[in-house]
């Protein structure tokens, strides 16, 4: 019997091939006789990862199907996490990610409601943005509490920092933490990292004419 980690791994790697699979069979180039190989291959391991799923001593919160659908995230399905004690700032986040057209969206005032929200969230979080300095947990106490406690369950955590000495976010890498945005925060980059974080495509940039 595998071990739950080795079965989650199975899960995770199996699930970006379905994807691969999933966006190559959807490309209208590809001939039929080229695709039907690829079809069938896409049907053996939906079976398999149904089969794993039954497997996993902590069966997921989440059905098959959502396991699969997760393997395909965009912006309208990705699920994140905006941590920030500042309310301006905070809306001043999730307006950004509004218009970038995510939907999903949850927010914390602080850090044991950021935990909180973490341990307890049904389906787990695509993309957590936390603030470093925040009352009663820091970012870094955040990441390391949900680490411990195996809740992050694979989301992309991102530090937001006015701190962009080298020495700190050398500390936050070493932590384990994905990414990092330095404040005040730009739009384009912000959205750009979670597109980066995510394997969401962006449409190439119009030219000026």
């Amino acid at each position: 019997m595998l071990e739950s980690n080795e079965l989650k791994l199975v899960l995770d790697t199996l699930g970006k091939r379905r994807a691969w699979l999933q966006k190559t069979i959807e490309d209208p180039k590809l001939a039929e006789d080229v695709k039907r190989p690829h079809i069938e291959m896409l049907k053996v391991m939906d079976s398999a990862l149904q089969k794993l799923a039954r497997l996993t001593p902590k069966a997921p919160s989440v059905s098959v199907s959502s396991q699969l659908k997760r393997t395909q995230i965009t912006a309208s399905n990705a699920r994140i996490l905006v941590a920030e004690d500042n309310s301006e700032a905070c809306e001043l986040v999730v307006g950004i990610l509004t218009d970038a057209g995510f939907r999903l969206l949850d927010t914390a005032e602080d850090g044991i409601a950021a935990f909180d929200k973490i341990k307890s969230a049904a389906e787990p979080y695509d993309v957590i943005l936390c603030d470093w300095d925040m009352p009663e947990l820091s970012g870094i106490d955040i990441h390391s509490k949900a680490k411990a406690s195996n809740t992050l369950r694979g989301a992309h955590f991102v530090m937001v920092t006015a701190n962009s000495e080298a020495s700190s976010i050398r500390k936050a890498i070493q932590q384990g933490i994905n990414d990092y945005i330095v404040k005040p925060i730009n739009a384009e980059v912000l959205v750009n990292k979670i597109n980066v974080a995510l394997n969401i495509e962006t449409a190439p940039a119009q030219a000026q004419g």
